[in-house]
């Protein structure tokens, strides 16, 4: 898809700010940018965090092991290329939210965690980590707070919300251990555990609260090729549960603590309205909602929690200007 095809789309035009005092149009190359940010972030998510890695349960022969060795190359890749585009996105929202809207309680924060991550390989983790999970809730906050006050309707604000706490309780999550070696506290907390599993379950809600908001309208076809995903999930979970498990941790970061049926109709509800938004034409929603799902739960890379950072604001971007 092309620059004019996207800029000839009236949702994607209306949900990205021009930048007026700058003298250009920031809309000319964001929306490019976030369809190769959405189409690298699937192969890290599909070829790095999954494919290749359930390829370690297939006894390989010396053919299959060259194609092995190929497709692990493609995805680092396009991992690689994704870890860029988020980071030139970033710089993209900081743009908007301090030349466009003057909003320094957020372009600082984002922009302070760009700098955090790009300079973190040369300073040892526990220098970064404190000031890093500091700007990340940082920024969680100020959405919710954006969120809460978006013109949009009930059904749309739950759906920005439910996705938003359960990147909190995955942030809080994995700052803990900082947090208590910070403040030299006995640790693990007793709290952890219960958090985790508690934005498990948001992130299941979620899906739902997508659905309803984005895709409820869907049609026959949207709901058949949206469905594809969960009968794949169903199909390998009843063929091999132990092992669908621990690719699911390792691709998305769920721990399928729930009964399975409750992920596989989250994942159908999400096929659907991913496929119905692409199919209609609101290709940003799609494209956001793409990235929240690449970013997996509880995100191990500071790439891939850029990924649900940029998916959240398209949506809020979304929100606040098409006002749904």
């Amino acid at each position: 898809m092309g620059i004019n095809q996207l800029n000839a789309m009236p949702e994607v035009k209306a949900s990205l700010p021009i930048d007026r005092a700058a003298g250009w149009r920031i809309t000319d190359l964001l929306p490019t940018l976030w369809v190769l940010l959405a189409a690298a972030a699937l192969v890290d998510w599909f070829v790095t965090r999954t494919v290749t890695r359930f390829a370690i349960f297939i006894p390989k022969t010396p053919a299959m092991i060259t194609g092995y060795q190929a497709l692990t190359w493609g995805g680092q890749v396009g991992s690689t290329l994704a870890a860029l585009a988020a980071l030139l996105g970033v710089v993209g929202m900081v743009t908007v939210e301090w030349r466009s809207r003057r909003a320094w309680w957020l372009a600082l924060p984002l922009a302070g965690l760009a700098a955090i991550t790009s300079l973190a390989p040369f300073f040892p983790p526990a220098v970064w980590l404190p000031g890093y999970y500091l700007l990340a809730t940082t920024v969680l906050l100020v959405f919710g707070g954006r969120i809460l006050h978006t013109p949009a309707t009930s059904a749309v604000r739950l759906a920005l919300l439910l996705p938003l706490l359960a990147m909190l309780a995955a942030a809080l999550f994995q700052a803990a251990p900082t947090l208590y070696n910070v403040l030299h506290w006995p640790g693990p907390p007793a709290w952890g555990t219960p958090l985790f599993r508690l934005g498990e379950g948001l992130v299941v809600l979620g899906a739902a609260a997508f659905w309803w908001a984005y895709g409820r309208d869907a049609d026959r076809r949207s709901w058949l090729i949206g469905s594809l995903p969960a009968f794949l999930f169903g199909v390998a979970y009843l063929a091999a549960p132990a092992m669908t498990a621990t690719i699911v941790v390792w691709s998305n970061g769920l721990t399928l603590s729930l009964p399975w049926l409750i992920y596989a109709g989250a994942l159908l509800l999400f096929g659907v309205t991913v496929t119905h938004n692409l199919r209609s034409g609101r290709r940003t929603v799609a494209w956001a909602l793409l990235l929240i799902a690449a970013a997996g739960y509880a995100p191990q890379l500071s790439s891939q929690f850029w990924f649900g950072v940029i998916g959240l604001w398209l949506l809020i971007e979304d929100s606040r200007q098409v006002g749904n």
